[in-house]
């Protein structure tokens, strides 16, 4: 450690209250409203320059400390299981929260090659990565502070762009340059995204252990979104060197799980998981698994589980309950009412000359049976309108009502208090997707969008913090071994 830390902390504050001296007398001056936002703004841009130099020195004087070079040195080699090598040490340039940048002399260990591996340039550029123990130890990564890198994930997940994060982040003296604020986003997010899946299948893996839903009334709802993917389409245009582009669409499927209590009311104690992926139906079921085993499901008193009628989901519940280790009996299925609705003015539609008064009083009737898990009376309704050459476009959306008879028992559900609606996953779709990764002319390549699905997800769900601290602490597992916990702060600590 330098020998002086306090003498430097002093030399700054004499600074700061030298440049104080120099500025109060035009910040006195500060007498209409122009004028005093702009003092306000220029005493927090000083302060913030203040705060850099002492972070900058803390992190110069860790760099300094032989002992903790060695430390982390040695506990990065045996964590990489001997495939790094020393390779000296490097100057290397970091970021700090307030945009100032401070330049460290750390070790760098490299990727061992293969004797046999050619040396050209171009093959080591591509296989030789290599690792800044001590930098790794703090969570310093793609060249910026753990603070700053999930500030500028957190500011753009919460945009509806990167140019509009970026704004947000100028404002605050953080200006990284669309290049590398896009570079720390979607590097941040598919390493999240890769242990995140690791942890799930982890817990799908190993036992079950007691968790926070013990005992608990669990909602779980799942449905899908829409957004466009870019996919690259033959080779580059002669004219503009471009790639041409194909922008299918995706179907993007999101979860979420919260609790509710005896009333029926969400319990506020426990934050919602939110979290969602681009994969297929089996994928979003077994991360659903992951998730409720993780928090101790197997051991909960009631599993709720409410979507659409979408086959895919129904056809998966049963064995999301044994990979739960769940037995059926705790487990109710409710399609959700307002789509039931939904259908039965589909069909009330296709019979286009009715009065208003009529389909007004067929709905009206309909929707009491179907309320009252009166199937078969919904299915008689449909009789008596299904003539003529409408008759086959209603008969389609019988088997909707009839493969889900146990499903749309509503009267019962609500006397028990449970929710009728998945309007949870619902809005988690329009504010993780629509809000977000749906807009005009947004295309998406299939690795950043989930990224930004897991990112934005956690953030709307109020648990972006606990996901930053854990994968940075997962990224240099060989240093944080007690932290390596869950990226859900209910989740019971996993032994060291």
């Amino acid at each position: 450690m330098p020998s002086d830390p306090l003498a430097q902390v002093e030399a700054i504050i004499r600074s700061l209250k030298e440049q104080v001296e120099t500025q109060l007398g035009s910040w006195l001056e500060s007498t209409t409203p122009s004028k005093f936002k702009q003092m306000e703004m220029d005493v927090h841009a000083l302060l913030r320059g203040v705060a850099d130099q002492l972070s900058g020195l803390v992190l110069v004087a860790l760099s300094q400390d032989p002992t903790f070079q060695a430390e982390t040195a040695a506990a990065a080699h045996v964590g990489s299981a001997g495939t790094l090598r020393g390779a000296g040490h490097r100057t290397v340039k970091v970021r700090l929260l307030g945009g100032s940048v401070v330049s460290v002399k750390v070790a760098y260990l490299a990727q061992r090659r293969h004797k046999r591996q050619r040396r050209t340039r171009r093959r080591r550029r591509r296989t030789c990565r290599g690792l800044y123990p001590l930098l790794a130890a703090l969570g310093i990564w793609f060249g910026v502070t753990p603070a700053l890198a999930g500030e500028v994930c957190r500011q753009v997940a919460d945009s509806d762009s990167v140019r509009t994060g970026r704004e947000a982040l100028d404002r605050r003296g953080i200006d990284l340059g669309h290049k590398q604020t896009l570079r720390i986003v979607n590097r941040f997010g598919s390493r999240a995204v890769q242990q995140r899946q690791d942890w799930l299948l982890d817990a799908i893996d190993r036992e079950p252990s007691c968790g926070v839903l013990r005992g608990k009334r669990v909602v779980v709802e799942t449905d899908g979104g829409r957004l466009r993917e870019r996919v690259k389409r033959g080779r580059r245009s002669k004219r503009t060197g471009h790639h041409r582009y194909d922008a299918p669409w995706r179907e993007p499927k999101l979860l979420t799980i919260y609790v509710i209590d005896d009333k029926g009311d969400v319990e506020q104690s426990f934050r919602p998981i939110l979290d969602g992926t681009l994969d297929d139906c089996n994928a979003i079921f077994a991360m659903l698994a992951g998730y409720l085993r993780a928090l101790g499901a197997h051991e909960a008193k009631e599993l709720i589980f409410i979507a659409d009628g979408a086959k895919w989901i129904w056809d998966r519940t049963g064995q999301l309950a044994e990979m739960v280790g769940l037995p059926m009996a705790r487990v109710t299925e409710t399609v959700d009412w307002y789509h039931a609705v939904e259908t039965l003015h589909e069909v009330a539609d296709l019979r286009s000359r009715w009065p208003k008064k009529s389909r007004a009083q067929w709905l009206k009737r309909a929707k009491k049976a179907l309320f009252a898990g009166a199937i078969d009376d919904v299915m008689r309704l449909f009789d008596d309108i299904a003539v003529g050459r409408k008759a086959r476009g209603i008969n389609k959306h019988r088997d909707y009502f009839r493969r889900n008879r146990n499903r749309m028992q509503y009267a019962a559900f609500k006397a028990a208090q449970r929710p009728l609606g998945s309007g949870a996953v619902e809005s988690g779709v329009r504010r993780v997707i629509n809000m977000r990764m749906k807009a005009n002319g947004t295309f998406w390549l299939c690795e950043n969008a989930e990224g930004m699905l897991l990112l934005r997800g956690y953030l709307k769900a109020g648990r972006f913090d606990d996901l930053v601290d854990w994968s940075i602490a997962s990224s240099a597992s060989w240093w944080n071994r007690r932290l390596n916990t869950a990226p859900i702060a209910e989740h019971v600590r996993l032994p060291s």
